[in-house]
């Protein structure tokens, strides 16, 4: 359930922004000032499921902005130069901790749960298949 990825965003220039849209570009639009990508590496796709599926099953935050539940994710960052000596931001993502720590227990009380369904369905199955009797066994001596 613990992952971590990073991203880095560049600011762009007029000449950024006519380089990356190349045929595209407009000068008359208005174009984000920042870009960059998130880089996942694909060994840490089934902890960042996993966490949003955990946290799914906790008290999740209601944002007001955005007008729905949150899953929050924690973001650290970090001012590098590229080697052509370009200044951009580099970003780390990682689970929120009370959240994971959340997801983690409902996780393991939705097994817990689950497990004894199947207990309860296999005491079901066998009242069903001995008519409900019960079948005394016989306790001799052994000796």
């Amino acid at each position: 359930m613990e992952f971590k990825f990073n991203s880095n965003i560049f600011k762009n220039s007029p000449e950024d922004q006519q380089r990356l849209y190349g045929d595209k570009y407009d000068p008359n639009k208005n174009y984000p000032m920042f870009t960059g990508t998130a880089s996942i590496p694909k060994k840490e796709l089934a902890a960042l499921v996993d966490y949003f599926n955990g946290a799914m099953l906790t008290d999740l935050k209601h944002d007001d902005y955005l007008d729905d539940v949150v899953v929050p994710i924690k973001i650290s960052g970090w001012q590098k130069e590229s080697k052509s000596g370009k200044k951009f931001l580099s970003l780390a993502y990682a689970p929120d901790y009370k959240t994971m720590m959340a997801a983690k227990e409902a996780k393991e009380a939705a097994e817990i749960a689950a497990h004894q369904s199947t207990i309860d369905q296999d005491a079901s199955n066998l009242a069903a298949a001995t008519a409900g009797s019960v079948v005394e066994t016989e306790q001799g001596d052994i000796f």
